[in-house]
């Protein structure tokens, strides 16, 4: 990549990194979106995109709430609060080098490093516990597996014997929860029996006696037996062996034992208490880092605490004020956890106990105070969106997707940190540091480029690098070229040099990593900075003569196929007004890394004819250009169009790309448009990015090459027939 001189606005100076989106993380999150610090850029790592409430777990899986109620949507939240956000699972961490490994895509560095990665039953003591049943932590992973198994238990018949291991609230709470779960389910199957299991003499130990006997009454009243004393040494596919010699029967058991820690703090060397948990001052800093932080379950404060959502719910608070000081020099101020506190007791029926201290009260009124409470707090962390017509107003906020130069230096570091592959056929690339790459023609070939750039339409750089690539990709793609090389232009954020180095790196180990998948290589680029990301490549590809595909190839009567479903430029319209669930972001964000290599070798082997990207201008604007290129129309089945989870959603609500304006005119060449609803002409001109390819291929074909496309992993449907008795671009809904 060429360079030169520099020009710097340090916006971004240092990095706070939050690992885990725990109950702390999220108070941190709302609290720097308040108030954010000058020349601090914040980085949520996340390994879910929606983080589970802890509180009302019982209640989920009582039935009482749903999935979106109580769990807290971290994408939506890190939007609102300009907070970064990277969907990635950590690997192992290197304080001396500050920076965290990342799975699948290199490193995040740091200055500032905070830790709310919660914790796991300690299942290692204990053989066969990870290979039978499920732990209640992490919750997601729970939730996962108690729904696979609940649907396993309604298919079959005979006996089935549940036992939650555990003697704590969490145990107590998981059993009953259960018992009213399929009670309300089978009510007439008294076939499933449900147990508690625990070591010590009684339940809920540190609660008094009357919490223990509405509790005991409760059980009793469940159904649910308990087995005292009963420390549980192994597991197996039919029952639990204990210490004492004895065996409970035991189909599928529930582990809500002691909680266990992950082995990279203390292999990072952190200092860590004897159970693994970092150790850390009574101002959540770690004793032995001073630039590292936790809070939560992994956190071992000095006078111990238990651990439990609402210990890392009060430790939030701290946690930012602390963080804050921190970044600006300050002294650390110490958190003071509760010695006492209520605790509310979900017995499944919509029935809660309260305790704290010599305070006891149960009842129905108590799980309504319960609920209130738990949905309060919900609240807090789920923002407001941003009206679709506020949005469309609003001229600056366009949509991304479809000055100075980086230094030397800091592009030098980049490159040898990514090191992009070689081929003999590029004679002089980045290797040699020359002006342009030099690239040796196969004899009897066609050259096919392509250029394509975008400013950034998520914050990752990872992701932006990746998707980029595949989008850029796509246009060799539809033309049956096989990819060769590429030139990368990159535009990174003003910032500290190092700031620049970490973001740049990002970017280009995700186009590498889409690079590799078609065996590319990176021949050179340019680089600068500016005052938002973005990215693209300038593609080059080879292809015979004979193999060129073209738009002007459709043949009457040839079925319309679609690899992939529509709808990233509403949802990305949506997810700037905070209006997307992060779960349709995380949809798209996949189908967006999708490449179509193996879409196109499908579509060969069933004789495509015709072929081109839906991107920019919609699946209506790109199907004109094939038709009227083709001299043909097209009969279009609506209800097979396939759109991303959310898309329909967000159009209905009124949002849209700021392209969608000017796509519309492309509306013009449907015949009876008055017969299509407002947000399925809005879904036809939806600008794409990294779209699917739409393809034309004999009829005969075209279900059977959907099948094989849909089984590598395409969303793709036939949407319609090429029709050569209709005007050449107009197109038909019969």
């Amino acid at each position: 990549m060429k360079t030169a001189s520099t020009h710097r606005n340090l916006a971004i100076q240092r990095e706070l990194l939050l690992v885990g989106g725990g109950h702390a993380h999220v108070a941190v999150i709302r609290h720097f979106g308040m108030k954010p610090v000058s020349g601090v850029r914040v980085t949520l790592l996340s390994r879910d995109v929606h983080t589970p409430y802890s509180g009302m777990l019982p209640g989920l899986v009582a039935g009482h709430y749903t999935h979106d109620e109580c769990h807290i949507d971290l994408r939506r939240l890190c939007t609102a609060n300009g907070v970064r956000l990277i969907h990635g699972t950590l690997e192992g961490l290197d304080i001396t080098a500050q920076t965290v490994d990342v799975s699948g895509r290199g490193s995040l560095a740091w200055d500032l490093l905070s830790l709310n990665t919660g914790s796991s039953p300690a299942l290692d003591a204990i053989p066969g516990a990870r290979e039978h049943g499920c732990a209640v932590k992490p919750i997601d992973r729970f939730l996962s597996q108690w729904e696979e198994h609940e649907r396993h238990i309604h298919s079959r018949a005979g006996p089935h014997r549940i036992v939650v291991v555990g003697g704590g609230a969490a145990a107590v709470e998981m059993a009953l929860a259960i018992a009213w779960r399929l009670r309300q389910a089978r009510p007439r199957a008294p076939d499933v029996s449900i147990a508690l299991a625990t070591a010590g003499q009684q339940l809920l130990e540190g609660h008094g006696d009357h919490v223990r006997r509405t509790i005991a009454a409760k059980l009793f009243e469940s159904g649910i037996e308990t087995h005292f004393s009963s420390r549980v040494a192994g597991a197996t596919a039919t029952h639990l062996e204990l210490e004492s010699g004895r065996h409970i029967e035991c189909d599928f058991p529930v582990w809500a034992v002691h909680a266990g820690a992950p082995v990279w703090p203390r292999e990072a060397g952190l200092a860590c208490d004897a159970a693994g948990f970092v150790r850390v001052e009574q101002t959540l800093r770690s004793i032995s880092h001073a630039r590292v932080f936790a809070a939560g379950d992994i956190a071992s404060l000095p006078e111990p605490v238990p651990k439990s959502g609402v210990h890392a719910v009060r430790e939030g608070d701290s946690l930012a004020r602390n963080l804050v000081r921190a970044l600006e020099g300050n002294s650390l101020r110490p958190h003071r956890p509760q010695r006492q506190f209520l605790s509310l007791l979900a017995t499944g029926d919509r029935y809660a106990v309260a305790s704290r201290g010599a305070f006891h009260a149960s009842g129905k009124w108590v799980w309504n105070w319960k609920n209130r409470i738990d949905r309060t707090f919900m609240a807090m962390y789920q923002p407001t969106a941003l009206p679709a017509a506020v949005l469309a107003a609003d001229e600056g906020m366009r949509c991304g997707g479809c000055a100075a130069k980086v230094d030397a230096d800091t592009l030098a570091s980049v490159l040898r940190a990514i090191a992009p592959g070689s081929r003999e056929s590029v004679h002089h690339g980045i290797a040699s540091a020359e002006d342009a790459a030099v690239i040796a023609p196969p004899p009897g070939q066609l050259l096919v480029q392509s250029v394509d750039y975008f400013r950034a339409f998520i914050d990752d750089p990872w992701l932006l690098g990746r998707i980029a690539t595949v989008h850029a990709l796509g246009d060799l793609h539809a033309m049956g070229a096989t990819p060769h090389s590429a030139l990368a232009i990159a535009t990174v954020p003003h910032g500290a040099p190092r700031v620049v180095r970490e973001t740049l790196t990002q970017l280009m180990l995700g186009a590498r990593s889409a690079l590799e998948a078609e065996s590319l290589t990176l021949a050179g680029g340019h680089s600068s900075e500016g005052a938002e990301l973005g990215f693209g490549l300038s593609v080059n590809g080879f292809v015979l003569p004979e193999a060129l595909l073209l738009k002007s190839g459709i043949v009457p009567g040839h079925a319309l196929v679609l690899t992939k479903a529509l709808g990233t430029g509403v949802l990305f319209a949506a997810n700037m007004a905070g209006a997307a669930a992060g779960n349709w972001i995380e949809d798209a964000l996949s189908a967006m890394q999708q490449g179509h290599g193996t879409a196109v070798r499908i579509l060969r082997h069933h004789g495509v004819s015709a072929c081109t990207d839906v991107t920019g201008f919609g699946l209506l604007g790109h199907l004109g250009e094939m038709l009227r290129a083709s001299g043909l129309g097209a009969r279009l089945d609506m209800s097979a169009i396939p759109a991303l989870p959310g898309a329909r959603e967000c159009l209905l609500a009124g949002y849209r790309s700021s392209l969608h304006a000017g796509n519309a005119s492309a509306l013009s060449s449907m015949e009876s448009l008055d017969r299509l609803d407002q947000v399925t002409q809005a879904l036809l001109v939806d600008p794409q990015t990294a779209g699917g390819l739409l393809a034309a291929l004999p009829e005969a074909r075209a279900q059977e090459c959907v099948e094989e496309l849909r089984n590598a992993g395409y969303a793709a449907a036939v949407i319609g027939f090429a029709d050569g008795g209709l005007p050449p671009g107009k197109v038909s809904t019969g």
